[in-house]
């Protein structure tokens, strides 16, 4: 049976406000604007650009949340908490609404480790390898306990990473940055990353010798 967990450990997709076929319910929830994902991943109720989002308050799964960023970004209390992502949104919708919002990424943790742990791990990868090249990173770990009554969730991260330039000083702030995770290579090449940094690879992934 295909598993998220250990066939697919990482995944990177966008929000995007022009949305076509390849959306599914789920994604037309959580992907349809940069506050929709950022309620989402933060377990929150609220309002976005196209109206109230499901209550995703109800579930009982987010353990930690966090955000690694440039310094240009946390200078800026404008861009605190869902600020960031309601620029990028309103940038968005005035610039180019069919060009990725965020790139919002979903990771496998490694089972048995507590929240310090997987802290320390998130906060790492996004240093080495996001925040160092200039975006913004939010990102919250869900998690829980298997009992009788609920079923377990295996601990997974989510990322919300910018693909815009985001400082209000910058004269293309709103403006989707190219090299930002824009390519299948970006992509591919993040994913591997992840793979090596958590030790979490996919089953049918080969190492080549």
């Amino acid at each position: 049976m295909f598993s998220l967990y250990h066939d697919r450990p990482f995944n990177i997709r966008y929000a995007v406000h022009q949305q076509n076929g390849r959306y599914t319910p789920e994604l037309l929830r959580t992907h349809r604007t940069a506050r929709a994902s950022w309620l989402y991943i933060h377990r929150q109720h609220g309002i976005d650009l196209v109206g109230p989002t499901p209550d995703w308050s109800v579930r009982d799964d987010l353990v930690a949340y966090g955000r690694c960023a440039p310094a240009r970004a946390a200078s800026h209390t404008s861009l605190d908490g869902v600020g960031l992502w309601d620029q990028a949104d309103a940038h968005a919708a005035a610039i180019r609404p069919d060009e990725p919002v965020l790139a919002h990424a979903v990771g496998s943790l490694p089972i048995g480790e507590d929240v310090a742990s997987w802290r320390n791990l998130i906060e790492g990868f996004a240093e080495d390898h996001l925040t160092s090249q200039g975006m913004a990173v939010d990102w919250a770990i869900h998690h829980r306990v298997g009992t009788n009554d609920t079923p377990e969730i295996l601990p997974h991260l989510h990322m919300l990473i910018t693909t815009r330039v985001f400082d209000p000083s910058h004269v293309d702030v709103g403006r989707v940055r190219q090299n930002w995770l824009r390519t299948d290579k970006a992509r591919k090449s993040l994913t591997e990353k992840w793979w090596a940094h958590s030790g979490l690879v996919p089953r049918s992934y080969t190492i080549a010798a």
